[in-house]
């Protein structure tokens, strides 16, 4: 019992703590403004202290939702999720971004959004052979950062990304030809070509898979062989 008693009085002095510590903290912030309370999360983040720029980024998302510092805000929320980078917070930072895109269609930073968007999912890939989905919803984020704001500071850096997700995207159809042809399988390793060529022409998998394509058409342009002269009746004996 005296242990128990311990324990719910520890529990009780953190709990304390924690709220003397929220209330000091939200004190401090109504003695600043806007702009300063960015700057705050902005210097603990050049530190690397995610956790801590997230409590003044939060602050600032939660309490001006539709403001331009708000809104700025929130997508550095996410980051601070996203250069977390383990699984946990990826997940957390693409929910973010994807809210921030959806939520603010017109907002000048939802080229950024999108951006980061293709970044956390790239970060997510698993390989060639492996599941695709990380990579197709990438290039498709990014299509839209390109497609919607080409003159966008971020449309270089966009515009990078994408091709190494178009070109992770045309290897994984290259690898699984090679295997299709190695086995005789060729019009498996037909069809995985055609679908490489129609997608991904400018990709640098597509002038790799140039040789095993030839062998292909060559492999179905055979000319047809000349049905067999029949046999001559063989003459009876007189």
């Amino acid at each position: 019992m005296r242990r128990l008693a311990v324990v719910a009085a520890l529990l009780f002095l953190a709990a304390c703590s924690s709220k003397n510590q929220d209330q000091g903290f939200l004190d401090a912030m109504g003695s600043l403004s806007k702009e300063q309370i960015l700057a705050k999360g902005d210097e603990l983040a050049g530190k690397k202290k995610w956790e801590d720029a997230r409590k003044y980024y939060s602050f600032l998302s939660d309490s001006f939702p539709n403001d331009p510092v708000g809104r700025k805000a929130a997508l550095k929320v996410a980051d601070t999720f996203y250069n977390a980078h383990d699984t946990e917070s990826l997940t957390e930072a693409q929910l973010r971004y994807r809210d921030f895109v959806n939520r603010f269609p017109n907002d000048p930073n939802r080229a950024y959004a999108l951006l980061m968007l293709g970044k956390v999912s790239y970060a997510q890939r698993k390989g060639p052979l492996r599941d695709l989905t990380p990579l197709r919803e990438a290039a498709d984020n990014l299509k839209q950062a390109v497609q919607l704001y080409p003159n966008s500071p971020y449309g270089k850096e966009a515009r990078e990304l994408l091709s190494k997700c178009l070109e992770d995207l045309a290897k994984h159809e290259y690898l699984i030809a090679s295997y299709y042809a190695n086995v005789g399988a060729w019009s498996g390793a037909r069809q995985r070509l055609d679908f490489l060529y129609a997608n991904y022409p400018d990709t640098e998998t597509a002038k790799e898979a140039a040789p095993l394509m030839k062998k292909v058409q060559e492999r179905f342009s055979l000319p047809v062989a000349p049905a067999p002269t029949p046999a001559a009746p063989k003459k009876s004996a007189t």
